[in-house]
This record gives C-alpha cells, sequence and structure tokens, in this order.
C-alpha cells in the first residue's frame, strides 16, 4: 500500500480532547488560532464555544468501534460534515464495513502503531493516546504541537456526558502522554468552572 501522507507535518496544531472540563477554560481563541484544530470522537458534535472549546474543526480522529455497519458508516459521514479537511480512522478494529477495508481510502493510524502502543501501555489505548502517537510520529517538529481538553477521564465526554473508563488505564494514558508532551504545550483546564468575580 502506498504510505500516506500526513497533512499536518508541518504547521501548528491543536489537538483537542472531549473532557467536559474543557468547557471551564478560556482556550477557545488560542485553540482557533493554529494551523490546524484536531478533534476527537464526538468532541466535534458537542456545542462548541467560541470563549472555551474554540469553534474550529479541520480533521476529526475517530475509533470505530461497536454498533452496526450502517452505524459505523452513518458516524463517518457526520464526521465529514463537521471536519472541514476529513476524518482519520484509528483504532484497526472496525475499519472493515460491509466487508470493504477502508484503509485505503482514508488517513489512518497505521496497525503497527496500534499494537506498539497497546505494547507499551499495558492496555488498550483511548484514542486521545493513540493521536498522541500518531501526530508524535508524523508530525515534523513536536513543538508545533498544544494538547488541550485531556483530564485523564476525571470529567465526562463533552459530548454525552458518559465517562467510560473501564477499557482504559487513567493513570497510564496519563504518564505516557505527559511523557510525551512537554508541560507548556499541554493547556490543563479547570476541574470546576471559577466562581464569578463578586
Amino acid at each position: 500500500m502506498k504510505e500516506q501522507s500526513f497533512p499536518w507535518r508541518t504547521g501548528s496544531v491543536a489537538l483537542v480532547g472531549s473532557a467536559q472540563s474543557l468547557l471551564n477554560s478560556s482556550f477557545g481563541p488560542d485553540i482557533d488560532s493554529h494551523d490546524l484544530v484536531i478533534r476527537i470522537n464526538q468532541g466535534a458534535f458537542a456545542p462548541l464555544q467560541p470563549e472555551s472549546t474554540g469553534l474550529r474543526t479541520d480533521y476529526l480522529f475517530i475509533t470505530l468501534t461497536g454498533g452496526t455497519n450502517s452505524a459505523k458508516w452513518k458516524f463517518i459521514q457526520r464526521g465529514k460534515k463537521v471536519a472541514r479537511r476529513g476524518v482519520v480512522l484509528m483504532s484497526s478494529k472496525g475499519r472493515t464495513l460491509f466487508r470493504v477495508d477502508l484503509s485505503p481510502f482514508f488517513l489512518h493510524y497505521p496497525a503497527a502503531w496500534h499494537q506498539d502502543l497497546i505494547d507499551s501501555l499495558g492496555h488498550r489505548p483511548s484514542t486521545g493516546a493513540m493521536a498522541v502517537d500518531l501526530l508524535s510520529r508524523t508530525m515534523d517538529n513536536l513543538a508545533d504541537l498544544d494538547v488541550y481538553g485531556f483530564d485523564f477521564f476525571k470529567t465526562p465526554d463533552i459530548a454525552h456526558g458518559r465517562n467510560r473508563v473501564v477499557a482504559h488505564n487513567a493513570d497510564a494514558e496519563e504518564r505516557y502522554i505527559r511523557g510525551v508532551i512537554p508541560p507548556r504545550q499541554f493547556h490543563e483546564s479547570p476541574q470546576a468552572p471559577s466562581d464569578p468575580v463578586a
């Protein structure tokens, strides 16, 4: 298969997770100021706010697990509507829909890299961990990457309000991501809204 050409190799990138705590932040203008804004799974489908989440979505990194083939295809189509430049398929599980391998038709996280990350973490990685790994392998300068909206499952998902952590090890994910992303590039949101000024 032809080697993928990743469009974020150069330029600044904001990787935006879907932690609900992002709504407590004032990161929106900073996020939207990047050359590319990448969101994860249903984070792009939440009501985006200019002051906290930012409004742009250039690429959407999605994992197709669970559900019917039809539901997965609808998820892809919905993603293509909100992501200005396209969707990227992450986990290798579920990339075959209606007996068709979708990998030749979409940018995707290589299965070998996915397995390397599983071996490194000792568990199934979240889409966020996979996104950090993919970007760290494919950006020419990791100093151009800023990460927002990651709180390692301390708050629910911004889109659907659920907090599914059973399949992931929050402590291992936090150690891994903080080990890859320098502190100045990892932008933490407040865990609760700030008290209004009297």
